[in-house]
This record gives structure tokens, C-alpha cells and sequence, in this order.
């Protein structure tokens, strides 16, 4: 099986290439590059490269794995929209990642064997997108959510706790603070798409329309009742 994976929901752009997943023969190209706009025009691209190192064609492509949010507004339409462009012009089964999931998958994280695993990303406003998953198998306990800071504690489940990400920091100081044991592994880790692409090969497609996991409404909102008078010509 031949495995595309996108990610675009944080500041930068992850894609990985998977070939004859799942074989002896299987090889994964990956590359993730920094970057706090531009992500749409560098995608196609690298997507090109990826695939012309992998020795395939668009056509090779047997499944995608895109993440879904939570991320930034703009940036996690970008990879959605691909991934919806190749479904409907490939027919292409898509597999669908939180973007919290997909870092759990990241090898610079290491959980004791006991441990929960919180990712948690400042999201601004005194809020983290937050998750919280099984150590071991890095599946999730429960869904993403966005909780204020000040609530960190309660993502706590009594068992000690590895924080990772951005307000890695903060969970730590929430849960200690209430006698929980826990401790952080700060900083940005991105989504993971080479091993996610690994997970793919073995999951259920999407039936349903892949939509964007926001959490937050949009900043920009239409004025009700406002509306501009068409120019004449």
C-alpha cells in the first residue's frame, strides 16, 4: 500500500511519502519544513519531490492521511482541501488524524510505561487545544478539546502525566499544584506524518466528508443585517 500524508495545522508544512506499506520492501520519505505562511504554495511541490524520491506517481497513491485540526484557521483548510482535491479526483480513501494525535507519533517523545500522555498547544487567549492519550499505544482517552488555561488541572485522570507540547508547561503547573504528579516536555513537536502514514495503512477510510476539527469559531464573522450596494457599471 502507498501512503501520502499531509499536515499544515501549526506554523509548519509536514508531508510524508509511504511505499508498499506494510511489505518488507517499505520505505517512507518524509520532510518537514518550518514555516509560518506560504504552506499552499509549497505543498504541491513537496508533495512532487517526495513522490519523484519515493520513485511514484499521484496515481501510485493508495490511501491519505491528513490531520484534521486543531490548528491555526487558515493553515488547516490547506491540507483538508488537498486531501479532498485527491479523493475527488483519484477517488482515494482518506484517513483522518487529529492534529494532537499525529504528534503523540513523534519518536522524541518518551513516556514512562504507566504514564498519560497530554498534548497541549497554546492557542492564545489564555486557552490550549489539549488531548489526552494512552502512553503505550498513544491512542486517544478522550477528544481534543480547548480548555482555558486555568482548567489545565482537570484533564488529569490521577495517574502520572507526560505534558508535551507548547503549554506543556502549564499542565504541569496545574496538576501539580493539586498534588497530581506530572512532568513537562516543553516546546513544539510537530505532527509526526511519516509514522502516521504507518497507522493509516491499517485504519477504516473516512465515510463521512472530512471537515476541519476548529474547536474555536472563526475571528472573522459576517455583520448581520449589512450588506454593500452593488457598484454600477
Amino acid at each position: 500500500m502507498n501512503v501520502l500524508g499531509i499536515d499544515t495545522c501549526f506554523p509548519a508544512l509536514s508531508v510524508a511519502v509511504g511505499r508498499e506499506i506494510g511489505t518488507p520492501d517499505a520505505r517512507v520519505v518524509s520532510s518537514t519544513e518550518p514555516m509560518a505562511t506560504g504552506h499552499a504554495e509549497r505543498l504541491l511541490p513537496l508533495i512532487a519531490d517526495l513522490l519523484a524520491q519515493s520513485g511514484l506517481a499521484i496515481t501510485d497513491i493508495d490511501r491519505i492521511a491528513v490531520t484534521v485540526g486543531p490548528g491555526s484557521f487558515t493553515g488547516t483548510r490547506i491540507a483538508i482541501a488537498a486531501a479532498r482535491a485527491l479523493k475527488l479526483a483519484r477517488d482515494i480513501p482518506v484517513i483522518t488524524f487529529t492534529s494532537l494525535e499525529a504528534i503523540t507519533l513523534s519518536p522524541e517523545i518518551a513516556p514512562a510505561p504507566n504514564d498519560d500522555l497530554i498534548v497541549a498547544i497554546d492557542a492564545h487567549r489564555g486557552e490550549a487545544y489539549a488531548q489526552v492519550f494512552d502512553a503505550a499505544t498513544r491512542t486517544p482517552i478522550g477528544p481534543p478539546r480547548i480548555i482555558a488555561m486555568t482548567d489545565l488541572a482537570a484533564l488529569s485522570r490521577g495517574q502520572p502525566i507526560l505534558a508535551v507540547g507548547t503549554a506543556a508547561e502549564a499542565v504541569v503547573a496545574a496538576i501539580t499544584q493539586t498534588g497530581g504528579s506530572a512532568r513537562a516536555q516543553p516546546g513544539m513537536i510537530y505532527p509526526d506524518m511519516a509514522a502516521s502514514i504507518l497507522r493509516a495503512a491499517t485504519r477504516t477510510p473516512a465515510t463521512a466528508a472530512v471537515e476541519p476539527l476548529y474547536l474555536r469559531p472563526p475571528d472573522a464573522k459576517p455583520q448581520d443585517g449589512k450588506s454593500l450596494a452593488r457598484a454600477s457599471a
